[in-house]
């Protein structure tokens, strides 16, 4: 049987794929020199064209393919019910149709995924035998700079976090200040987009979302305003090439304490209390002083902490819009992130993202050092 050419070119494309996703695996300098070089300016195009509608493009992207995934296998199998001297060609349509936008897939997350994960981790880099007095003086750090900023922050009649600044211009100006130090993060960023089908994502436990199919960061608009911060700045880290999380976290670390803003610091000290790992200490009797600093934890801090969505949301939107029990969301959603992320070479998985200790722990005894 002969090929046709698209057939032909389409082969090409997924051979040329897979000798890059090897090749990438194979020379991490190659891949480095793209995401500093090339993926930028892949990134900044495309978030170009994005930015240019309201909504999240990538999300009704992922909606209208599942409708062509369902409306496409009605059809088909219909076709082969009822057209039956035609199936063969109908067949060949579909498979051809189907077959190039598969293609336009593996080259979306080859290009703008699954090669960004054989870069260089710079968690892979720094000391993580860290003596157990440090871990717990930069403990004390997080917990003092997170009681302070608690102080400066508003709240409403509950005690709650309110947000004051402007959350958009800040985070840019963030990665703005935060470029200074780390080049990477040079450039333009477009406009942070919430997600519309918010309870589905909440469900998901998801503060935000990198979309590659768009190049766009989007953020979970009801989520505790405490998030929204840090959580922006983590989604622009990932559109300039950084897409491993516990990086991504500590990067939006560091963007958001350039701030004058107490909510953008404040963020990211609940952040990063948040996702410290005391286990990085080298003797297990330390966790009793481990103890005695969270103790110290203000209980507006205390509040504030691990608090993801606002009091009562899931009581006022489960009925209406719980379609798929959230226990069954949620755990679906874990194991294809944690899978997703080991299939990409990260052995941790999910829990790569304390991965941030470390390089918080890197930050304030090194870096910032005296």
């Amino acid at each position: 049987m002969k090929l046709k050419k698209s057939t032909k070119i389409m082969f090409i494309i997924w051979g040329i794929l897979i000798i890059v996703n090897i090749f990438a695996k194979l020379c991490h300098p190659a891949v480095d020199f793209y995401i500093a070089h090339i993926f930028p300016i892949i990134s900044t195009i495309w978030s170009h064209i994005s930015n240019i509608f309201p909504f999240s493009v990538g999300e009704w992207m992922i909606v209208a393919g599942i409708v062509l995934v369902v409306v496409g296998l009605i059809s088909f199998i219909a076709f082969m019910i009822f057209a039956k001297g035609k199936r063969k060609k109908i067949a060949g349509i579909y498979g051809h149709v189907y077959g190039w936008i598969l293609t336009w897939l593996f080259t979306v997350v080859t290009t703008r995924f699954f090669v960004l994960y054989q870069g260089t981790q710079l968690s892979q880099t720094v000391d993580t035998e860290i003596a157990t007095d440090d871990v717990l003086k930069v403990y004390q750090m997080l917990v003092d700079g997170a009681n302070r900023e608690s102080a400066l922050v508003a709240r409403d009649e509950n005690g709650y976090f309110t947000m004051t600044d402007d959350l958009m211009s800040e985070a840019k100006e963030c990665m703005s200040r935060l470029s200074q130090t780390y080049p990477q993060y040079r450039g333009w960023y477009p406009n942070a987009k919430p997600i519309y089908h918010s309870y589905f994502f909440s469900q998901q436990n998801l503060l935000g979302i990198y979309y590659p199919f768009s190049m766009e960061a989007n953020y979970n608009p009801v989520v505790y305003p405490v998030n929204l911060p840090v959580t922006i700045c983590h989604e622009f880290t990932h559109l300039k090439g950084n897409i491993f999380e516990d990086e991504a976290g500590y990067y939006a670390f560091l963007a958001c304490m350039t701030s004058d803003s107490a909510d953008f610091r404040y963020s990211a000290y609940v952040s990063a209390l948040e996702w410290f790992d005391p286990s990085f200490g080298d003797d297990s009797a330390s966790w009793d002083e481990y103890y005695e600093i969270s103790a110290q934890i203000s209980p507006e801090v205390n509040r504030d902490m691990y608090t993801f969505v606002p009091e009562d949301y899931w009581e006022e939107h489960k009925e209406k819009e719980e379609f798929i029990p959230t226990d069954v969301v949620s755990q679906t959603a874990d194991i294809v992130m944690d899978t997703s992320l080991k299939v990409n070479g990260i052995s941790e998985g999910t829990h790569s993202y304390h991965g941030m200790t470390a390089l918080l722990l890197h930050y304030y005894l090194e870096e910032n050092s005296p």
